[in-house]
């Protein structure tokens, strides 16, 4: 029999060769008698090649997720600048009003910004600056580090790039830079409530130059304080220095939610995708921030560390995932990645603590002894021990 096999087939081949067919046609008839390990070699390079371009799709859609999680906590810093100034009309008009009436026209005058920490005073500052048409200096200046009068004076000519002499001749130096003829320019001094006391004297004088008729010095200084001028600053109304008072409120819940949203949508819209917090877990956490503070910086930093357990816990279901594949099990639909309001609850509570914890925090010096005198006295009383 394999005799007769081997005769058969090489008449086949002898035919095949002597017979006027097509090539396609001899590929045909030869391919029928391909080995079964061609076969094989020949499948898995299919698959293989199938497989690596199933792998190719599925990485640009990781990376996209994995860089709008990053361009989103981006946005929640607190450090962040706003793409744009969201509520706040009256008090833009007031600041925009008073730009334009002093430095704008190159003319000197003064404005007291006051407001509870995280109520958007420097942001709502800095932004309108920026929108001005008219293209004029302005400097921040932080009050807190500045320790003596003379400091002050040498931070503010040393922001406006004016060399200063010595700290003694810094306030001789500012006013004659102050009533140089030139553009008027503006100074911010930020947490201005930090020079009362043996400083005190520094915002007198500096209020002072901003009124005078022939001031370039267009003054802005912005504490938490409302009523600084009233108690700490009564000669400025003597002396017809008062400065402009604007207050801003702390945030409510549709002033948080918003603000919040326009950051999410600036980086839906710049990748193409679907804002990766609820709305229901922004109402929660504009909710709950309104009710203690209205302070946007804690809805920045609760919105962020969400996003952030989000984010690992996406990581985590993505390994799981890679696993069921390898283990030939059916891998669980992947769904799109969101914080929700289980997300946003469980950070507060890790901020907030107990209704207790939070309660005790919000007294103050004097209920804090009164609480500990009477835990202490209640303790001796139940032991017996006589107080001292």
């Amino acid at each position: 029999m394999p005799a007769t096999r081997s005769v058969r087939a090489s008449t086949r081949r002898r035919a095949l060769a002597e017979a006027p067919v097509s090539k396609q046609q001899a590929q045909d008839v030869l391919g029928k008698q391909m080995s079964p390990t061609a076969t094989l070699k020949s499948t898995f390079a299919v698959t293989k090649r199938s497989n690596a371009r199933s792998g190719a799709a599925m990485k640009p859609a990781k990376a996209k997720t994995a860089s709008s999680f990053i361009a989103t906590k981006g946005v929640l810093h607190r450090s962040t600048a706003a793409p744009q100034i969201v509520g706040r009309e009256s008090e833009q008009m007031a600041i925009r009003n008073f730009l334009q009436a002093t430095v704008e026209q190159g003319r000197g005058g003064s404005m007291y910004i006051s407001g509870n920490p995280g109520t958007g005073k420097t942001a709502c500052l800095q932004a309108l600056i920026k929108q001005s048409s008219v293209d004029f200096t302005s400097v921040l200046v932080n009050c807190v580090p500045l320790t003596r009068p003379g400091q002050v004076y040498a931070a503010v000519l040393n922001a406006l790039n004016v060399k200063v002499k010595s700290a003694d001749s810094a306030l001789t130096d500012l006013e004659k830079h102050v009533f140089r003829k030139g553009r008027a320019f503006l100074v911010i001094l930020d947490e201005v409530d930090s020079l009362l006391g043996t400083r005190q004297e520094v915002l007198y004088r500096l209020f002072e130059l901003a009124a005078h008729p022939n001031s370039r010095l267009a003054l802005v200084g912005i504490a938490n304080a409302l009523d600084l001028t009233d108690r700490f600053l009564p000669r400025l109304q003597a002396r017809n220095c008062e400065p402009l008072l604007l207050n801003f409120n702390p945030y409510q819940v549709n002033d948080i939610v918003a603000i919040l949203q326009s950051r999410l949508d600036s980086v839906a819209s710049s990748m193409a995708t679907e804002p990766l917090i609820q709305k229901a877990a922004l109402e929660l956490c504009a909710r709950k921030v309104a009710a203690t503070s209205g302070d946007l910086r804690k809805a920045l930093d609760v919105c962020r560390q969400a996003m952030e357990a989000a984010e690992a816990e996406h990581k985590r279901k993505s390994l799981a995932q890679v696993g069921d594949k390898e283990n030939g099990a059916a891998p669980a639909t992947a769904s799109s990645p969101k914080v929700t309001i289980m997300h946003i609850a469980k950070v507060l509570t890790n901020l907030n603590g107990s209704p207790t914890a939070q309660k005790l925090n919000s007294l103050n010096f004097q209920q804090k002894l009164v609480l500990c005198a009477y835990v202490f006295l209640t303790g001796a009383a139940n032991t017996g021990t006589p107080s001292k």
